[in-house]
């Protein structure tokens, strides 16, 4: 073995030198040349740190640990300290074969110190969904001390000990989301410390209310990638369990999650699916277990996704649906989580009376449960707009502000750009225009930061026409602001914001004469865009399309025709006028 070492060396092969000198040192030790194993290892490993080959890392942490036993069985620490050590690196790497020898020799440890509890856990974690083989002996023995480890006092002690504690932090932590909000430290302290009890625990589902626990934390408090990291850990863990009631949450946050990111279809999709996934004898306890009412949330989301995507009619039908459920299921937090998006469905719609309908609904709600703040500071907002939008009161701008400033008070960040953004031009349009644009520029700032693209298009739409109030003359920027809103609505699938900008762009290039350009930009957003009459821009679009193709400096388009009569979508039974 030295000889072939010293061959490689000569010939300046280097990149397998650590493995070699590893299993060498293993070999010396064995053979009763201890110190010297040890010594070869330690130069391993250095060698190890300066070419950064680490492939066998984690089997060089284990070897040197049993090394370090061989050398004095007695003394356990430093050997438990490298296995520790070679679990973490395999861990790091998903080097599951690594991780599971490194974790037997360290159950074996604990075993041969009294320590059944410990052993049982380091075990369980390296087991547990290990692809089963014959080929790999570790995983029979470590299966057959697990087995053993399961039936011993100490260990069922334990267990009991710690689904007891587990208990006790989630029914922490669900109180903490009342009592502080699920954005506040304390809550998601209380979530972090259940998720790592619960990751000792066979039975998934209070680790999967730990990660719903931290999901929306993150979310509320506008932290994209931890955000995304749990939705996904939660859909990939939950989703790899046959017949797991937990799939439900867990396409429901990754549904809200694309939402957040601006991918609408793929949130309709897990909306969907979450959907087609409830039962109401399965899922009965579901509300008590996450706040909220998975299958009404699910419904409360879905909507908006649709209306964006261009369905608007589909959308309308299904909010109506989710208003009369979420009233049915008699629970105030899935009631308010209804209002609240019927809400902001009325806003993005432009529709006031909805918005005023559905938020003092909301502020009832939240007034008559006493829900957490972050509620009433929607439903201040709303009603705030609502009577800017209908020109009722001067004191419309001040409800708003006051809206999002509780909001900021409660640290619940999510959605917020998308309201600075609708306050941002009602103070343009009070004549604070240049307070508009910088409340505007803030949020986007602040929507950067959080990646929280659902409404970056409309903003940057909404950002065009408060730079053509201040300056209708000068429409470079606006024009750029325009054509910005379109392309991010495309990549988006966004029909409704794609057609509402283009609309915009059009007018402008219409105006300075320049048709042909107004034509090309407009005929895109209109063509197959799903027939409405709840949509009135398709219809000025329409209208506009057909006086542009009159002129015949215009460009064709092909497939669809330019104006099409908009079939009946016929008469809903709406909670408000539509």
């Amino acid at each position: 073995m030295r000889r072939g070492l010293a061959i490689e060396r000569e010939q300046g092969f280097v990149w397998l030198l650590p493995s070699l000198e590893a299993a060498l040192a293993e070999a010396e030790a064995s053979a009763g040349e201890t110190d010297a194993g040890l010594r070869r290892l330690d130069d391993a490993l250095a060698e190890l740190e300066r070419t950064e080959h680490r492939w066998y890392e984690a089997e060089m942490h284990r070897i040197r640990g049993e090394i370090l036993l061989k050398r004095d069985p007695a003394d356990t620490a430093a050997a438990e300290q490298s296995l520790q050590a070679a679990i973490a690196i395999a861990q790091s790497q998903k080097a599951r074969s690594f991780e599971l020898r490194a974790a037997l020799s360290l159950a074996k440890l604990y075993c041969a110190a009294g320590r059944e509890a410990d052993a049982h856990a380091v075990l369980a974690a390296a087991v547990e969904g290990f692809p089963p083989t014959q080929q790999f002996p570790q995983l029979a023995e470590a299966q057959t001390l697990l087995s053993a480890l399961s039936k011993s006092d100490a260990v069922k002690s334990d267990a009991a000990l710690r689904q007891r504690r587990l208990q006790l932090q989630m029914s922490l932590g669900n109180a903490l989301i009342w009592a502080k909000g699920h954005h506040a430290p304390e809550t998601s302290a209380a979530f972090a410390r259940a998720r790592e009890l619960a990751s000792r625990e066979e039975d998934a589902s209070e680790r999967f209310s730990a990660y719903y626990g931290l999901w929306i934390g993150h979310l509320n408090r506008g932290e994209p990638e931890p955000m995304r990291e749990m939705a996904e850990l939660f859909l990939r863990e939950a989703t790899a369990r046959p017949d797991c009631p937990e799939a439900l949450l867990a396409h429901r946050i990754s549904g809200a999650t694309c939402f957040h990111f601006g991918d609408f279809a793929a949130a309709h999709d897990h909306f969907q699916r979450s959907l087609e996934l409830y039962d109401q004898t399965r899922h009965a306890d579901f509300a008590n277990r996450f706040g909220s009412d998975t299958r009404a949330a699910a419904q409360a989301y879905n909507p908006l996704a649709l209306w964006v995507l261009g369905r608007v009619d589909e959308a309308l039908r299904l909010a109506d649906r989710a208003l009369a459920d979420a009233e049915s299921a008699a629970h105030p937090a899935a009631m308010a989580r209804a209002l609240l998006f019927a809400a902001w469905l009325g806003l993005v719609r432009c529709k006031p009376e909805a918005v005023a309908t559905y938020s003092q609904a909301l502020a009832d709600v939240v007034s008559r449960y006493d829900l957490p703040a972050h509620w009433a500071g929607h439903a201040v907002f709303f009603q705030g707009w609502a009577k800017w939008s209908d020109a009722v009161e001067e004191s419309s701008l001040a409800e708003m502000r006051r809206g999002l400033a509780i909001r900021r008070e409660q640290g619940h960040l999510v959605w917020l750009s998308g309201a600075e953004a609708a306050l941002a031009i009602a103070e343009a349009s009070a004549g604070e225009t240049d307070a508009g644009l910088r409340r505007f520029d803030d949020a986007l700032a602040e929507l950067e930061a959080a990646e929280a693209r659902w409404y970056e298009a409309e903003m940057h739409r909404i950002r065009a026409e408060i730079l053509l109030k201040r300056d209708p003359v000068n429409t470079a920027a606006a024009e750029q602001s325009l054509q910005a809103a379109i392309a991010i609505a495309q990549s988006q699938k966004a029909r409704s914001f794609e057609l509402r900008a283009a609309l915009s762009l059009a007018k402008l290039y219409h105006a300075a004469n320049r048709d042909p350009d107004a034509h090309a930009v407009l005929a895109p957003a209109v063509a197959g865009f799903p027939p409405t009459e709840q949509f009135p821009e398709l219809a000025e679009a329409q209208t506009l399309l057909s006086a542009l193709a009159s002129d015949p400096s215009a460009p064709r388009q092909r497939g669809r025709p330019d104006s099409r009569k908009i079939k009946g979508a016929g008469q809903l039974v709406r909670r408000v006028p539509r």
